[in-house]
């Protein structure tokens, strides 16, 4: 396989709709209008928020590092397509805990632990003061007019407040309570698509799940 891809482009994960991988594809043939809507990939998304101020935290995409779906508009943090790395003379693609683990890092600066079992995921976040954690609560098919993706929902909890984007993606942030994130996202309509359904999907968790 690695003789087939072109180094200079980044691969994304070509999936079916039963998670199944079927191939590397180019991003940018993904994103070309009548393939992005039909053709189905991997990607990770989850929302950040913070136990102690009780806050979420969205971020305004960098136009000259995004298509035209995301540039100038808000989104979660912590989002990306699982991508392909080259190691030696051949590829391999990231899964889901490690995707999210670069864009971490690379998105907000932050190093997240990850809890498998919700009942001491849901303890660390009420007591913690100056790290980060994350779970995975839910797994779907985001399926629209304009996408059609295999998504890994992830809720990151952080306190951490110095945060450093360090990849050029991201050129504002803000932190919202949950009234004022909701409030804000019916009253701008200049926020990525999945946004809102991320959010709800978060919201509906923290206040089941999680007592914080």
């Amino acid at each position: 396989m690695s003789k087939l891809l072109r180094e200079e482009l980044e691969y994304i994960i070509h999936c079916d709709e039963q998670w199944k991988v079927i191939w590397p594809i180019s991003k940018s043939h993904a994103h070309l209008k009548w393939v992005r809507e039909t053709i189905c990939h991997y990607s990770t998304r989850s929302m950040v928020y913070n136990p102690v101020s009780k806050k979420y935290g969205i971020q305004l995409k960098n136009p000259k590092k995004h298509d035209s779906s995301t540039w100038w508009r808000w989104d979660m943090w912590v989002a990306w397509h699982n991508c392909y790395v080259k190691e030696g003379d051949k590829y391999r693609y990231l899964d889901f805990e490690e995707n999210l683990q670069k864009e971490a890092e690379e998105e907000i600066g932050i190093h997240v632990n990850m809890f498998e079992k919700l009942e001491k995921f849901a303890n660390e976040c009420k007591s913690m003061k100056s790290w980060s954690v994350w779970y995975i609560f839910d797994k779907f098919l985001y399926d629209t007019w304009f996408n059609k993706e295999r998504v890994w929902l992830w809720f990151i909890a952080t306190c951490e407040n110095d945060l450093e984007f360090t990849d050029n993606e991201v050129i504002d942030f803000n932190r919202f309570s949950s009234n004022e994130l909701l409030e804000f996202m019916n009253w701008d309509n200049k926020i990525c698509d999945p946004l809102k359904l991320v959010y709800e999907k978060a919201e509906k968790f923290r206040k089941e799940k999680l007592d914080c």
